[in-house]
């Protein structure tokens, strides 16, 4: 009996984070917590999947681990793994920041390729920008990149050089009376060919995305934003030459709840998930669930993702 009512207790303490009070952020992250949308300071994140073998009984396979994130005390990648699906490792990525948490030097190497990539970047303190970066692939191949920053923070010019070819991005702005960006032109030239890309933002009251659109001479998509009363994301709907795609939905916390995949215009398909969070309000368990005959209307387990998180407090 008292067996019971811990478990009880437990699941109405992961019901109850769900009054965190955490307002996820959808476009300029100060930090790796805020772009990953994890919420409190996280030391350290391993996530871990295992496939359903049995969608009726809820029997898996053994978990094998995705990836492995460690995080500074700032909020900022540390050392980061990626496994295969076999959970052998892939590649790993070791950064080391200033004072500044400027990332001043990030080495990465492939297991699989393999390759060996050391990148080492210079800022410019006063702007608090990157103006170049310069990187070495298996002690052979370099490359070398330089920026240039309007007055308002935003790139107008890279140029990177590798092995004697070089590639120059220039992008225009137009801002509104908020200074939000409502249009960002790209010319980009490689050697003797140039492409051009356009890209168009729409926002509401508070800043947030309401639609991007982008065109290019080989495509042309489109994302459309919808928010609650308290502007927290509830959807993103995507476009490609005019017909949707996919409609993601969104809990309050930003994390994905429905995948809806259209062909032809008409939806075909679905996938669901279903959380459990930790009393932070991050998730630590999700069941995916496939929808593969709308007209069946009949749910499929597929796979299972858990994490393992620790904390700095």
């Amino acid at each position: 009996m008292k067996r019971q009512i811990i478990k009880i207790l437990s699941f109405l303490f992961l019901i109850g984070c769900n009054s965190v009070d955490y307002k996820p952020k959808y476009k300029d992250f100060a930090n790796a917590w805020e772009r990953e949308n994890l919420i409190g300071k996280v030391k350290s994140l391993k996530q871990y999947k295992a496939n359903v073998t049995d969608s009726e009984k809820g029997e898996t396979e053994n978990p094998i681990i995705e990836f492995n994130k460690e995080f500074t005390k700032s909020g900022y990648i540390s050392y980061q793994e990626h496994f295969d699906n076999f959970g052998e490792l892939q590649q790993y990525t070791r950064n080391t920041y200033d004072k500044n948490g400027f990332r001043v030097e990030s080495i990465t190497e492939n297991t699989v390729m393999p390759m060996k990539t050391e990148e080492k970047a210079v800022f410019d303190t006063i702007i608090k920008k990157q103006i170049s970066a310069h990187a070495k692939f298996n002690d052979s191949i370099k490359f070398d990149a330089f920026f240039k920053y309007d007055k308002n923070g935003n790139p107008i010019e890279s140029m990177s050089i590798e092995n004697g070819d070089t590639t120059i991005d220039r992008l225009e702005y137009k801002y509104d009376d908020n200074m939000n960006i409502i249009v960002k032109k790209q010319i980009q030239k490689v050697d003797s060919d140039i492409y051009e890309y356009l890209t168009e933002y729409k926002y509401n009251h508070d800043g947030n995305y309401t639609e991007l659109s982008f065109k290019s001479d080989f495509a042309e998509t489109k994302s459309t934003y919808e928010y609650d009363k308290k502007n927290r994301l509830l959807k993103i709907s995507e476009y490609q030459s005019g017909e949707i795609q996919k409609e993601t939905t969104f809990d309050k916390f930003y994390n994905k709840t429905l995948v809806r995949y259209f062909a032809n215009g008409n939806p075909n398909r679905e996938m669901i998930f279903e959380y459990k969070f930790d009393n932070k309000g991050n998730w630590i368990q999700n069941k995916v669930f496939v929808k593969e005959n709308l007209e069946t209307n009949k749910l499929i387990q597929i796979y299972i993702e858990t994490r393992e998180i620790q904390y700095y407090e």
